[in-house]
């Protein structure tokens, strides 16, 4: 055996071990049940805090609580409640995307509304869940700041990440590419720092949803494709997909992420078909994600998936 030889051998093992350990440390999701959220419309975003599941529908009047087994506890009125259950689309807030924060030296929920169209959908809601007091926080300013560094403004998806909001911006037929936003963490004035275009491998997706797992430095990002050309119609519901991306603190460094893998719901289970996958909670303890599905007929659907 020469030296080229042995050298090119040793390379190639070297290769395997990287990969294999790559493999072994990736996420291994499994699918376990679902569960149809009765009388509840169009559920957008859901969040985990202390034993509880928060979800909030793009359309509905109040805010959703649920125990681990998926149980509801109660309702929050967030907005007048009319004549019908869902709000009619030209006047909702469209809250799509929450993230747990601290906020006066206490964990809150940060409900956001997708400024995809001014001035309806410009504002931020504060949730303490102590009190189960609801705050509305204008945040046209801010928004105004992103529709100046994004051509169709629609915040799908939001999570913290160390000091920083990360904001989800969805693609659509006419503007195919995702990105995140990356935002200061003060929500008394907040500003938008720089963006991050998602390398995605696929076509016709947009971000949905997203969490940040912090002990892992690992990130979970949800994608629903739909045919539609503009951030404030709906159209026809495709494929979701879960997206994970490692060491995420190095990802937000570049100017594009690096998405390490992606699945396609179905693949893992029928149930998933002709549900738009619109948020992704993290379960701490528990190797579980939480996922929310609107049917865009108005009905809300909670899949529990198991990693490992």
């Amino acid at each position: 055996m020469n030296i080229n030889t042995s050298t090119y051998l040793i390379f190639v093992i070297l290769f395997m071990v990287t990969v294999s350990s790559c493999t072994m440390n990736e996420p291994k999701l499994r699918y376990i049940d679902r569960k149809y959220q009765d009388n509840y419309p169009s559920g957008s975003t859901i969040s985990y805090l202390a034993g509880n599941l928060y979800i909030m529908g793009d359309d509905a009047s109040e805010l959703l609580i649920l125990n681990l087994d998926l149980e509801e506890i109660e309702r929050i009125p967030f907005f007048p409640k009319g004549e019908n259950i869902r709000t009619a689309k030209a006047l909702k807030a469209d809250i799509e995307s929450s993230s747990i924060i601290r906020y006066q030296g206490k964990e809150a929920i940060l409900f956001l509304g997708s400024g995809s169209f001014s001035p309806h959908r410009d504002s931020a809601f504060l949730f303490d869940p102590e009190n189960k007091k609801v705050r509305r926080l204008d945040f046209k300013s801010f928004y105004n700041q992103l529709r100046s560094n994004f051509r169709q403004l629609n915040i799908e998806a939001a999570t913290v990440a160390g000091k920083e909001i990360l904001l989800g911006i969805r693609a659509n037929s006419s503007y195919p590419d995702n990105y995140l936003g990356v935002t200061s963490l003060d929500i008394e004035s907040p500003q938008f720092k720089r963006k991050i275009r998602i390398k995605l491998p696929l076509k016709h997706a947009g971000i949905s949803g997203m969490e940040y797992d912090e002990q892992n430095d690992r990130l979970f990002i949800t994608f629903s494709s739909e045919d539609t050309s503009n951030a404030f119609d709906d159209g026809t519901i495709g494929d979701s997909f879960l997206a994970i991306v490692e060491d995420v603190k190095k990802e937000l460094m570049k100017d594009e992420l690096n998405i390490n893998s992606i699945t396609r719901l179905t693949d893992i289970s029928q149930d998933f078909l002709k549900q738009k996958i619109e948020s992704v909670s993290l379960v701490p303890g528990k190797d579980q994600l939480l996922l929310v599905a609107d049917d865009d007929l108005g009905n809300t659907t909670l899949f529990r998936l198991s990693y490992k």
